[in-house]
């Protein structure tokens, strides 16, 4: 159901079921491994809906895993950084509702750390890695966020969603020099 290939390692791919199971191959898919279980406190029958694979670590990837069809409302988004041997759940500022379970993650491809997350009803931006979500909505209405890519020639993030068309949030270099120093100053020139 979800499939990616490593950019930075070759033959390192990751694969993900319907039914719920993570694998990664290291050797172009002559051999995998089923690393679900590392995943701590996944429960069982969920769809992996992507797995994205890093572009500035090897070992890294994320994932998001959809419950609702088995009645788990709640986001569950994941990372690893060791090829599946441990994963850290990443959905701190995502309110849990009916409509908060995770469809896609996606990873910066100019700044590092830097991660967009759609889910059933909102756009969500972390500026650490997913160790904290924040709103993305703007003026995006609320509506499934089905698949998210960057447009790398123009720097642009376009999110296809269910039902409201594809979106496209032009530009989107002012959140890749997103810093602490920025947000706390009194004014920013991007």
């Amino acid at each position: 159901y979800a499939f990616d290939e490593s950019p930075i390692q070759k033959d390192l791919l990751w694969a993900g079921t319907n039914d719920g199971l993570v694998q990664v191959s290291t050797n172009g898919g002559g051999s995998w491994e089923n690393v679900t279980k590392n995943i701590k406190g996944l429960p069982p029958l969920g769809t992996v809906r992507n797995i994205e694979a890093s572009k500035w670590k090897a070992g890294k990837a994320y994932l998001t895993v959809d419950f609702h069809q088995v009645g788990n409302f709640e986001p569950h988004v994941y990372k690893t950084e060791d090829f599946g041997k441990t994963w850290v759940k990443i959905t701190d500022g995502v309110p849990k509702s009916n409509l908060s379970y995770a469809c896609n993650v996606r990873e910066d491809p100019v700044k590092q750390g830097l991660l967009y997350l759609g889910t059933e009803n909102a756009l969500y931006v972390s500026f650490d890695d997913g160790l904290h979500w924040q709103s993305l909505m703007t003026n995006l209405p609320a509506s499934p966020m089905y698949w998210i890519a960057i447009q790398e020639n123009f720097n642009d993030l376009v999110v296809g969603t269910y039902g409201r068309g594809i979106w496209v949030l032009d530009d989107i270099t002012p959140l890749q020099q997103m810093t602490n120093d920025v947000t706390s100053s009194t004014a920013h020139l991007f």
